[in-house]
């Protein structure tokens, strides 16, 4: 992987750039606009609550472009960006492109070369495991996401991805510091994907502020250790997935996911459980959706999802500006529990 990567760094100084290459751009994107409910059991400091809004997931708009430089050589970028589709307000009003925003160089014989703000191997491999798609109530980032799971993004990050040997790959991340709130991190992930069985693990190391999992002082290390499978029996779909992180001077903390989705007709069923096991602070949701296919790009779903927090924790359920507004700024209570109901329309394009 070392020559691979050095290789193709040697071929970005001195490869002969042709004018007459062919190139592509492409404008793509997803709107996603649900009406959420949310019911919020009673703990010994509040009682219970309830909201409806208008919520928008994952909604994002971004452009990609490609061009072919000779010789299995090919330049590449990705700029996309986040945003609420209810009120039009970015996701991120910080970063213009506040998803992903990277050029690269690749070739099928040496891999790939991307420079830039990318995301992590924890969102690769979560979209793999999570029936519901890392979307609603029912996904897996409310938990295994959240403060100490996996990281989504690394910002000023170089990334090298291996070409494919019979169904496997590999990347390899290193994010550099740069006053970032995650620096210094590096990661490797590997995947095996041959047609209906895929399996992946990773591994990531990074530095985390103190105050984020608990510890005074300044940055500590935090790891996060994960592994992922999907098998596809036509009648249904199984999805696991299990991680653990680990900070020095504090208990691990672990994570799971069962999932499954079942097609029925145009639509499909899905259903997922996730454990979280923290340091008395255990939660767990039960998830259960419909999703139906009106186009290849169109889809209209309602997803149901339980949510039980246990002692010390406090977990969200729904997104943070619907929940701050049933609950103030705080959001949940310790050992609060929630019960969410989602229906949306996904649309592509």
């Amino acid at each position: 992987m070392k020559k691979s990567v050095l290789a193709m760094a040697a071929a970005a100084a001195t490869f002969p750039f042709s004018i007459y290459a062919q190139s592509n751009v492409t404008l793509y994107g997803r709107l996603n606009v649900g009406v959420e409910h949310l019911s919020y059991g009673s703990t010994p400091t509040r009682s219970s609550s309830h909201l409806t809004a208008m919520t928008s997931d994952a909604s994002l708009w971004g452009v990609r472009g490609s061009e072919d430089l000779g010789d299995g050589y090919r330049a590449y970028f990705k700029l996309e960006s986040g945003f609420q589709a209810d009120t039009g307000a970015a996701t991120d009003a910080g970063k213009f492109f506040n998803r992903e925003s990277y050029v690269g160089l690749s070739n099928p014989r040496l891999g790939s070369l991307q420079l830039g703000s990318q995301w992590a191997p924890g969102l690769w491999q979560s979209l793999r495991a999570d029936p519901f798609l890392r979307f609603g109530p029912g996904g897996q980032p409310y938990l295994l996401q959240v403060q100490r799971g996996y990281t989504l993004r690394y910002d000023n990050a170089i990334q090298y991805i291996t070409p494919k040997w019979g169904g496997a790959s590999a990347r390899l991340y290193h994010a550099l510091g740069e006053s970032q709130a995650v620096g210094r991190a590096s990661a490797v992930s590997i995947d095996y994907d041959n047609g209906p069985f895929y399996v992946g693990a990773y591994v990531e190391q990074s530095r985390v502020a103190g105050a984020s999992v608990g510890l005074p002082g300044g940055p500590v290390s935090s790891r996060t250790t994960s592994v992922a499978a999907s098998y596809n029996l036509t009648v249904v779909k199984l999805h696991a997935q299990a991680q653990t992180n680990r900070v020095d001077g504090l208990a691990n903390v672990n994570g799971y996911l069962l999932g499954a989705s079942v097609p029925v007709g145009v639509g499909q069923i899905k259903a997922s459980y996730v454990h979280k096991d923290a340091n008395n602070a255990d939660a767990s949701s039960l998830g259960m959706g419909y999703w139906h296919s009106l186009s290849k790009r169109t889809t209209l779903y309602v997803n149901v999802a339980r949510l039980s927090n246990k002692n010390m924790a406090a977990y969200r359920l729904g997104p943070a500006l619907a929940e701050q507004a049933a609950l103030g700024a705080a959001g949940p209570s310790a050992g609060q529990r929630a019960t969410a109901v989602h229906l949306g329309m996904l649309h592509t394009f």
